[in-house]
């Protein structure tokens, strides 16, 4: 199957736009890769993984998808994006942790199409 390229100058009506996440509709979402002090053991990791979504991401509505060195993360809500006040929240509770090591967060990047360039 071969990739879509939708060109955002292209004009379609908003139907399509809605439907292809363009334009007025696009969702914006964002990539947290981390790096930790050490390596955890499994229940380490899955306790401090079960943290980080109950206090980082569902406390502000998000979804998440990956691990800690690969990730996305998006709005909960349909066709919402993630706003930069909602990305600084979770950068500021990653970097306020003692497991974590560094933070490499991603610009905000259209959550659909592209966001793995």
């Amino acid at each position: 199957m071969r990739a879509r390229i939708y060109k955002p100058d292209a004009k379609r009506s908003r139907r399509l736009r809605k439907k292809l996440r363009l334009g007025e509709f696009q969702e914006l979402g964002f990539s947290c890769p981390v790096t930790l002090v050490e390596t955890l053991s499994e229940e380490a990791n899955d306790a401090f993984l079960d943290r980080f979504l109950a206090e980082a991401i569902e406390a502000n509505n998000l979804a998440f998808g990956g691990g800690w060195d690969y990730n996305y993360i998006v709005r909960w809500e349909y066709r919402e994006s993630v706003s930069e006040e909602l990305r600084q929240k979770v950068i500021d509770w990653l970097c306020a942790q003692p497991e974590i090591k560094d933070v490499h967060p991603s610009p905000l990047t259209d959550a659909w199409h592209g966001h793995d360039e």
